[in-house]
């Protein structure tokens, strides 16, 4: 095939505006998740987004090729929501829950073909259900969840109980590698954990299924 510099001279502008735009972006990102940090604390689970290596672990035990209904609870800016949107098939149903104002207007903007629901992850379940969502196979958290209180976790507990399907899986993102690993064995009879160094800072990701029927006092 020919080269044709005449052609190569335009797209290369095209690709550096492309590139800085999404320099810009991730810019903002990181800007917003610190300021969101630093003004809300222990409701926001990072001081910046997932990088691509932990959203890459989040998205793991996904299998594309099968039908499944998705849930993303604390989609933020939207690194793991467009990953998924890029992923899945018709066969797949998706929907992004976030709480926050500013998150969710970056969110619509960017995804506009997502079905986004701004609400508490923690009261969820009616939400879902006027969706005609009584049953999920994948439920993906950037939740603060062993910082939420009592209450909180133990609705989002009961909700991952009676909605999950029998393979389902909850999958949570962290920041706070295996600190968290007992917290979770006490909701869950099913826990393993993988670590992703390539994030700043170094996380994991947490892979639960089978919640238990109990809810452990010491949850």
């Amino acid at each position: 095939m020919s080269h044709d510099p005449l052609n190569a001279n335009v797209a290369e502008p095209e690709m550096a505006a492309s590139t800085l735009g999404e320099r810009r972006a991730k810019a903002a990102d990181f800007s917003l998740f610190f300021r969101k940090f630093l003004a809300k604390g222990r409701t926001i689970s990072s001081a910046v987004p997932s990088s691509p290596s932990l959203v890459a672990g989040v998205l793991r035990p996904i299998d594309w090729s099968k039908p499944a209904t998705i849930v993303e609870l604390g989609a933020g800016t939207g690194p793991v929501t467009q990953e998924i949107l890029e992923n899945m098939r018709p066969h797949h149903r998706f929907v992004a829950v976030e709480n926050d104002g500013d998150f969710c207007e970056v969110l619509r903007r960017r995804f506009p073909e997502a079905n986004l629901l701004q609400c508490d992850a923690t009261r969820v379940r009616e939400p879902l259900a006027k969706l005609g969502i009584q049953k999920v196979d994948y439920v993906l958290s950037g939740l603060p969840t062993p910082s939420l209180p009592k209450r909180a976790a133990v609705r989002l507990w009961q909700w991952l109980r009676e909605s999950l399907t029998p393979n389902g899986m909850f999958i949570q993102i962290t920041v706070a590698p295996v600190l968290f690993k007992g917290f979770y064995h006490r909701l869950f009879d099913n826990v393993n954990y993988r670590m992703v160094w390539m994030n700043v800072p170094p996380g994991g990701v947490y892979y639960c299924s089978r919640p238990r029927q109990h809810l452990s006092r010491s949850a």
